[in-house]
């Protein structure tokens, strides 16, 4: 009986003793998972570039702060082009929304093709094209409205001094606004162009190929703009030609920095270089002249 209270009570001791014991067994464990899962946390969100949070800013459309992690991207990191490009996105979207439509262009005409807002980009510029072209259509009612009202003058005019005038022929008329739309797009061509060949002509070797496909796309682009006037203007035909000229050209440069492995001009491609920025200087000289007689 002795023994046997004896044992029972070794063995409440030992069970007391085991349970004071795991109660700061139990506290220690937990606090070392919250530090160890607090560690990990850390370590995932402390590895994170600059790049990434610049990600993550721009989906959750903080784009302030996407601007300021995409300008900590180093130009020795992978991701520096990337980044570039989402800096192009998020100023030519800011330049979009308010208003600044030329401003726009120059930005989103250097989103580059890989870029996952290059789509978004198109659809900006395609809708500014439209504006530009509203723009010109209303302004090509306002001018038929004027012309008409000129028109009825100079009749009342021929009338009291006796003299006959033929009136404008609708259809010289028609071909000069349809004149005035073509210029209007193939400016904006010329425009979108010469900012996506701004960016190729000093951009990384890795990613010059990405602006020339670009360049190329719109040089496709502007070579289908249709110009449907009955009898087309000499001056805009050589507006035509000499874009088109200039195009190539640069094209042709940026393929020679391809070629040769170079990121800028060398002495094999400077003469290309060359007579693409005098090519460009008479492109800019005729568009002005034909802006100003049609």
């Amino acid at each position: 009986m002795d023994n046997s209270n004896t044992q029972n009570k070794f063995s409440d001791d030992l069970n007391r003793k085991k349970n004071k014991s795991f109660v700061p067994l139990a506290i220690v464990s937990f606090f070392l998972l919250f530090l160890v899962t607090g560690a990990v946390l850390w370590y995932v969100y402390a590895r994170e570039s600059d790049y990434e949070k610049g990600m993550n800013y721009l989906k959750d459309k903080q784009y302030t702060e996407a601007l300021i992690e995409f300008q900590k991207v180093n130009p020795s990191n992978k991701d520096f082009n990337n980044a570039q490009s989402k800096i192009h996105y998020i100023n030519g979207l800011r330049s979009y929304n308010e208003g600044n439509n030329p401003e726009a262009i120059v930005y989103l005409s250097k989103v580059i093709s890989n870029d996952e807002y290059y789509h978004d980009a198109q659809l900006m510029l395609e809708k500014i094209d439209d504006i530009n072209l509203g723009g010109n259509l209303q302004a090509q009612i306002d001018s038929l409205k004027k012309n008409k009202d000129t028109v009825i003058v100079q009749k009342q005019t021929v009338i009291k001094n006796g003299k006959a005038e033929e009136p404008v022929n609708p259809q010289i008329q028609a071909d000069i606004e349809l004149s005035r739309d073509y210029i209007s797009r193939l400016s904006s061509s010329i425009s979108r162009f010469e900012g996506v060949y701004q960016s190729a002509r000093t951009a990384p070797l890795d990613t010059k190929s990405d602006y020339n496909k670009s360049m190329e796309s719109l040089d496709k682009e502007s070579n289908n703009l249709k110009y449907s006037a009955g009898n087309k203007d000499e001056g805009v035909l050589e507006l035509r030609r000499l874009t088109s000229q200039w195009m190539d050209k640069r094209i042709s440069f940026v393929r020679q920095l391809i070629s040769e492995r170079s990121v800028s001009e060398t002495n094999l491609s400077r003469p290309t270089k060359e007579e693409g920025d005098r090519l460009y200087s008479s492109v800019i000289s005729q568009l002005n002249k034909v802006k100003k007689r049609i």
